[in-house]
C-alpha cells in the first residue's frame, strides 16, 4: 500500500514539477534562417577568430546549412558593439574565403546600396555604398586607410574607422565540428549609428564565400535566403586603390541588393534585467515545487499514521 502511494505521489510530482524551468536553464536548438530576428543583449566576445568554450553560448543561433553544407550564425550584441560569428562548418579548405557583414541603416533597401549602407569584410575593411558617386563597375566605396576623394564619407563613418571595428578570419574548430574549417568573426560598434534608436532596427545581412578551385566548387553560406542567390562566393568589392585613391579597382562579382536583405532588432533589454526575470520566475518556481513536496510528504505521513493506527 505504501508502495502504490508513493507512486502516486511521485507522478504527481512529476506531472507538476516538469514543465518548471529551473534558474532560466532552457535548451533550445538552432533556428532556422528565419527572415526578421532580434538580437539578444548578452556578453561581449573578443572577435579575434578564436572560439573559446562559451563565448556564444548566450548568442541567439541560426541554422543557414543548405542541403549538405553546414554553417551557423550567432548574434549578440552588449549595448555598444554587435557580434557575429559565422561558423563556416563544411568549408575546410581556404581559397580567398571571405565573410561579409551589411548594414541598411535607415532600412529603406533599393536595388543598389546607398550613403546609408555599410558593408564591412573580415580584413578590417569597411566600405559604403556609392550613392550618387556613382563609380564605374563597381557598387561600394572602400574607407580604410582613404582621404580625398571621399573624406566627406570617411567622417561620416568616423565610428567605425580608428580600430574601434575589429573582423577576424581563421581556420579553427568550434562547438559544432572539431575539423579545422572557416570561423569568422565580426564586431561592429552600433553607438553613434544614423538608425531608429526607437526600435534599434534596420536592414541586416551576412554572407560567406569559398571560391571554387579545380577540386572543389564554390560554395556559400548567406541570411537571409532571400539574399542567396544574389551572392557571388568570389565576390569582391573593389572601390579605390590603397596606393592611390583615385584608381578605381572593378568589383568582382556580386553582393546581395539591399531589397533582398532582412532586418535585425536590437534587443533593449540588459542582461541583469533580463537575468532578473529568469531569477524571479525560478524563484516562484521552486518555491512552489517545495510547497508541493512538502504537501505530499505530510499526506505520506498522515496515511501512514492512519494505516498503522488502523492495525
Amino acid at each position: 500500500m505504501k508502495l502504490r502511494l508513493m507512486g502516486v505521489v511521485l507522478s504527481f510530482l512529476v506531472f507538476f514539477l516538469s514543465p518548471l524551468p529551473l534558474f532560466g536553464s532552457i535548451c533550445t536548438s538552432p533556428q532556422e534562417a528565419t527572415s526578421e530576428v532580434t538580437v539578444p543583449w548578452r556578453s561581449s566576445a573578443e572577435a579575434d577568430g578564436f572560439i573559446k568554450p562559451g563565448e556564444y553560448d548566450d548568442a541567439l543561433e541560426l541554422n543557414l546549412t543548405r542541403d549538405n553544407w553546414m554553417a551557423y550564425l550567432y548574434l549578440k550584441h552588449d549595448g555598444e558593439s554587435l557580434y557575429v560569428f559565422l561558423d563556416h562548418v563544411s568549408d575546410t579548405t581556404y581559397w580567398y574565403d571571405n565573410c561579409w557583414l551589411s548594414v541598411d541603416t535607415f532600412s529603406d533597401g533599393g536595388e543598389t546600396p546607398k550613403e546609408d549602407d555599410y558593408l564591412f569584410d573580415c580584413t578590417h575593411h569597411v566600405y559604403i555604398g556609392d550613392g550618387p558617386h556613382q563609380i564605374p563597375n563597381g557598387q561600394w566605396t572602400t574607407l580604410i586607410g582613404h582621404g580625398e576623394p571621399y573624406q566627406d564619407l570617411v567622417n561620416k563613418t568616423q565610428p567605425f574607422l580608428e580600430g574601434r571595428y575589429r573582423g577576424s578570419r581563421q581556420s579553427g574548430r568550434s562547438a559544432n565540428s572539431l575539423n579545422p574549417h572557416s570561423i569568422f568573426e565580426i564586431k561592429v560598434p552600433i553607438t553613434g549609428w544614423e538608425i531608429n534608436e526607437t526600435d534599434w532596427t534596420f536592414g541586416f545581412c551576412v554572407a560567406a564565400g569559398s571560391p571554387r578551385t579545380e577540386e572543389n566548387p564554390s560554395a556559400k553560406a548567406v541570411w537571409p535566403r532571400t539574399a542567396y542567390d544574389d551572392y557571388t562566393a568570389d565576390f569582391y568589392a573593389g572601390g579605390a586603390n590603397p596606393a592611390d585613391p583615385k584608381i578605381v579597382e572593378p568589383q568582382i562579382g556580386s553582393f546581395p541588393s539591399p531589397n533582398t536583405w532582412s532586418t535585425i532588432t536590437l534587443s533593449d533589454v540588459p542582461p541583469e534585467e533580463d537575468g532578473g526575470k529568469d531569477y524571479w520566475f525560478s524563484l516562484v518556481a521552486v518555491t512552489l515545487g517545495a510547497a508541493i513536496i512538502g504537501t505530499a510528504i505530510l499526506l505520506v505521513r498522515r496515511h501512514t499514521r492512519s494505516a498503522d493506527s488502523q492495525s
